[in-house]
């Protein structure tokens, strides 16, 4: 048996790497792998998260809380560990569980870790959007990445498009980069009777296009709501409906500039800024929708677009590559093309509650597919780490 270390991604400030986190563990409790035991590790300060003490009931996982794991805790090794070699806190709760292989995403183990690491990067947002980080933040992050790949002994990347960039900007990669295309599993999701159920009670329209991004300035939400300007003007009822939490530190108005941009374009019975709403309600808005909409100017694999996938939702998406890659049918659209946005809201056919039903049929085995193939992928990965460190030993 193969134990298997996650420490804790994401949270409030970046619920896609939370997501993903929960992701990971619950692939691969329901793939094949059962020589792979996983160990998620979390700070007493979230250890309580119900969401967390779900994940200790699936089969071959175990939930270990350890203060090292406290998110102020895990902001404060980095120095140490640099300077010492050894990330000591988190090397010696993984040590005391027997941990053979660990995955770091961004939490780096040390040149001199024994336990050999998996370093998950999402993205490279930094070098294609120099402009939204400060200095000393652009530069943390790439001497961060710089360390992780230099110390893993494989590159876990959720895209052929964040391969390539990981080969051109870090080339010390080359031969350890690996893709995983994580799938959200949507088996615990409402059906199409119980969504529609939570949209009337909620007082939400049939006929909406749903935006659930976080409120960072790269979703680039103000291309949508130049679009939903564009729907009133033409008298159009269509409406966006936009969730959101967190906020995006280097443009801490974030929120107020949209809310005065709506104000400002006329685009107020067009477009509505949500905020932050419950999950369920949000899995709810995913399937009822007659589109899902991600205008964003960069992503790495993004999840929200995996959710729409998953459900079976028409999808309106920016012309990114790695869209393009993700979903090769959706309707696209330029990052800057206000107009044909609008177009392509205009057109999107409204769903009745039957072919919400026939959709979410339709999709259930794809869904499934497409889990099986991540955990698979994330197993090999694992085993490949876990094998390479014995051949290194035995020498």
């Amino acid at each position: 048996m193969i134990t298997f270390a996650v420490p804790p991604i994401g949270g409030k400030g970046w619920f896609g790497g939370w997501m993903y986190m929960q992701n990971l563990v619950r692939a691969l409790a329901g793939g094949d792998a059962t020589d792979i035991e996983t160990v998620l590790f979390i700070g007493p300060d979230r250890f309580e998260n119900p969401e967390i003490r779900l994940l200790a009931d699936l089969p071959r996982t175990r939930v270990v809380s350890d203060p090292a794991f406290d998110e102020t805790g895990l902001r404060c090794n980095v120095g140490w560990t640099l300077a010492t070699g050894r990330n000591a806190a988190v090397l010696g709760a993984y040590n005391r569980e027997k941990v053979d292989v660990a995955l770091d995403p961004a939490l780096y183990l040390g040149w001199r870790s024994e336990i050999p690491s998996i370093a998950w990067i999402p993205d490279f947002q930094h070098r294609h959007m120099p402009h939204m980080f400060s200095r000393g933040a652009y530069w943390k992050r790439d001497l961060g990445f710089r360390a992780q790949i230099g110390s893993a002994a494989a590159v876990m990347l959720s895209s052929e498009d964040a391969e390539r960039d990981c080969l051109e900007f870090y080339p010390a990669a080359k031969g350890r980069t690996e893709v995983a295309r994580f799938a959200v599993p949507v088996s615990d999701w409402p059906d199409a009777d119980a969504a529609w159920a939570r949209l009337r009670q909620e007082g939400i329209p049939e006929d909406f296009i749903f935006l659930p991004n976080q409120l960072w300035q790269h979703k680039n939400h103000g291309l949508a709501i130049a679009a939903a300007a564009l729907l009133a003007r033409r008298g159009s009822r269509r409406i966006i409906l936009a969730t959101g939490h967190g906020h995006d530190p280097r443009f801490p108005d974030y929120p107020d500039a949209l809310k005065a941009q709506i104000r400002a374009s006329g685009a107020e019975a067009n477009f509505r800024l949500m905020g932050s709403v419950d999950h369920a309600l949000v899995q709810a808005m995913m399937i009822g929708a007659n589109a899902l909409l991600n205008s964003s100017r960069f992503e790495g694999w993004s999840t929200t677009v995996e959710e729409g996938k998953s459900v079976a939702t028409p999808l309106l998406l920016s012309d990114l590559r790695v869209h393009r890659e993700q979903a090769p049918d959706a309707v696209f659209f330029g990052t800057d093309d206000a107009e044909a946005l609008a177009n392509a809201i205009d057109v999107a056919a409204p769903r009745s509650l039957a072919s919400i039903r026939a959709s979410l049929k339709s999709a259930a085995s794809a869904g499934v597919t497409r889990q099986s193939e991540f955990a698979a992928k994330v197993a090999q990965i694992i085993r490949k780490a876990a094998h390479g460190a014995l051949e290194r030993r035995a020498l």
